[in-house]
């Protein structure tokens, strides 16, 4: 049975009154949860609307207590679902910073797309390109910051080709930072390398193998730097001593000339 505050969301959403839905969220936190008697959320309802309302969608993405898909809900649709049954990489976007966006239920949210797209109309499949896009930096991403190699084995399974560019430019072995280690990720692009995926492993070689001599280069200019700095202290003793001596010799002519 719902409560007389469910019913007032529900009630506000149904009539477009959307202003009104930020102001009862407020005022009890539970509700960003609702589920409708349809087994729907909130979240699901507001982006399967004809006409999704974005900006209250992305007031709802950002607070800390949503649940992507509560146990409560009896939807056989998930969140990730719903948002990719759409088509529209505008709301994906709202969440592509979220690591949630990565998983379809125990799948590759990359995969659903994939398919998704396949089966598009014709003036449907940019559109589903974009969100493909999304679902790929953002799983890329989360594999290095969750080192979990395995997200990178489901992406290629699922026909992505991990030598192509994120989004921004940036190759994905390229993530892998000082900062950002990802030793197992790391030794999975290493893997590739020897093997048919010749893409991935001459980039991944390339990579590795530049890491490798620009450290080198770094402990040759630090020696060079450590050399040079020995030197100078020397050169700077050698004045100094040899100012000592010039100024002993000035003090002896002095006592001799008075």
């Amino acid at each position: 049975m719902q409560s007389a505050h469910e019913i007032l969301l529900w009630d506000a959403i149904n009539k477009k009154e959307y202003k009104k839905v930020p102001v009862l969220i407020s005022e009890h936190p539970d509700l960003v949860n609702a589920v409708n008697a349809n087994g729907r959320t909130l979240l699901v309802r507001l982006v399967l609307l004809l006409t999704p309302p974005l900006d209250l969608i992305q007031w709802i993405a950002n607070q800390p207590n949503l649940i992507f898909d509560p146990s409560s809900s009896e939807s056989t649709q998930t969140t990730v679902g719903a948002i990719l049954s759409t088509g529209r990489p505008d709301i994906l976007q709202i969440f592509a910073d979220d690591s949630r966006i990565v998983f379809d239920g125990n799948k590759l949210s990359y995969a659903t797309a994939k398919k998704n797209r396949d089966n598009a109309a014709k003036a449907k499949i940019e559109n589903h390109n974009k969100m493909l896009q999304i679902l790929r930096d953002a799983t890329i991403r989360y594999a290095i910051q969750s080192d979990d190699p395995s997200l990178l084995e489901q992406l290629k399974a699922a026909g992505d080709n991990l030598s192509q560019e994120l989004s921004d430019g940036k190759l994905p072995v390229r993530l892998i930072t000082k900062e950002k280690p990802a030793p197992k990720v790391k030794s999975w692009f290493q893997s590739q390398v020897g093997t048919h995926e010749t893409s991935i492993a001459s980039h991944a070689e390339s990579f590795f193998t530049n890491l490798n001599e620009m450290a080198k280069t770094k402990e040759q200019m630090d020696e060079l730097t450590r050399s040079k700095l020995k030197k100078e202290t020397t050169l700077l003793d050698e004045v100094y001593e040899s100012t000592l001596v010039n100024m002993e010799k000035a003090g002896r002519s002095l006592s001799i000339s008075s």
